[in-house]
């Protein structure tokens, strides 16, 4: 991401009415950057974390977006539980998942199967950053879905799409935690 383009994206955010829309346009850009097929923001209120936005072309394709929206946003999650996003809201650590359905026994993570299994949709490759306040705190998390290569196949998300991602987030965050 070049100058001027991340000043494109720090004027868009602060263009915004509210926090629900920057999230959402947290999102969108963070996808189309890392070129990800889907994505969910949480945000940790208390002991849990909300699903505050969320986008799947895949899932708004095949049931339109409200049914889409509606089946992709969980139920909040108990940071007790050992979701990827819990993790990350936890420890704070970035997690980049080659597939999850893979995920080695011995990781302190797992992947929660529900969404694909209600929806048909197939998670392969994941990457979870938390979203830091000013002072350091995570308030949120951006879970990034499937990154597409050139002719729409699945692949890892990179190191750079993390780099890029994680100056996406800094830039929204002190939006957001203002």
């Amino acid at each position: 991401m070049d100058e001027d383009e991340l000043a494109r994206i720090r004027e868009a955010f602060a263009k915004q009415p509210d926090v629900q829309h920057v999230l959402e346009l947290l999102l969108s850009e963070a996808r189309g950057l890392t070129h990800a097929e889907a994505g969910r923001v949480y945000l940790r209120e208390g002991n849990r974390l909300r699903c505050a936005a969320v986008q799947n072309d895949v899932l708004t394709h095949r049931l339109g977006s409200d049914e889409a929206e509606r089946r992709m946003t969980a139920d909040s999650l108990n940071l007790v539980e050992p979701s990827i996003a819990d993790y990350v809201a936890l420890t704070p650590s970035t997690i980049n998942v080659v597939d999850a359905y893979e995920i080695p026994s011995d990781q302190p993570y797992r992947f929660d199967r529900h969404v694909d299994a209600t929806t048909g949709y197939r998670t392969r490759s994941v990457l979870a950053m938390p979203i830091r306040a000013r002072r350091g705190s995570v308030f949120g998390v951006l879970e990034l879905i499937n990154a597409l290569n050139e002719v729409g196949g699945v692949i890892p998300f990179g190191k750079e799409q993390e780099a890029t991602v994680e100056i996406l987030l800094t830039t929204a965050a002190r939006i957001v935690s203002t």
